[in-house]
């Protein structure tokens, strides 16, 4: 007997490519993920960076000029690089005066889509100031313990609530922390 020439393909099936691929398809699927959380967790980080840069700002102004920078919409008003009420009229800074003594340049938001960015307001008499992030993505304020919280809990129930806002973090002087 003699034995039949057999010839033998080499390669994949395609059923066996759609599974390899169809695997590949779901791990990367999963590392997508994973990576844009940890992209916004990043750009809140860069939020509270911001925050604090802007704080010292101020606050050097404060202590070279005897009070606080006006907002570009006067004082007691919101201003900021935020699309809506609080933007600034064109080619003003919302906070005057601080560029480029007290820092660089103001920052706007790392996400940079509308509805994102940064307010301030300053009081008539130049004494308080607040600024907030009014766009959080990850890590939420969860207490009135938080440095980034928009209020003090020490102003009580009637200022504050039971329940910090948790999607925007804020920088105050004393006497700001109920606004």
């Amino acid at each position: 007997m003699k034995n039949i020439n057999t010839k033998y393909k080499i390669g994949f099936t395609l059923v066996e490519l759609l599974v390899v691929i169809s695997i590949i398809g779901i791990l990367s699927s999963i590392v997508y993920a994973s990576f844009g959380d940890a992209r916004k967790s990043a750009r809140d980080d860069i939020r509270k960076t911001d925050l604090k840069s802007m704080e010292l700002a101020v606050r050097l102004y404060k202590a070279q000029n005897g009070r606080y920078p006006s907002a570009c919409r006067g004082d007691n008003k919101w201003s900021g690089n935020v699309d809506g009420e609080y933007k600034c009229p064109t080619g003003t800074e919302y906070i005057v005066g601080l560029v480029p003594d007290y820092i660089a340049a103001l920052p706007s938001d790392p996400k940079g889509v509308s509805g994102t960015g940064y307010i301030y307001a300053v009081s008539a008499n130049g004494a308080d100031y607040k600024i907030l992030s009014i766009y959080v993505e990850k890590k939420y304020v969860t207490s009135y313990a938080d440095e980034f919280a928009r209020c003090d809990k020490s102003y009580g129930i009637d200022y504050c609530d039971t329940v910090p806002q948790r999607n925007a973090y804020a920088v105050y002087s004393a006497g700001t922390a109920s606004w």
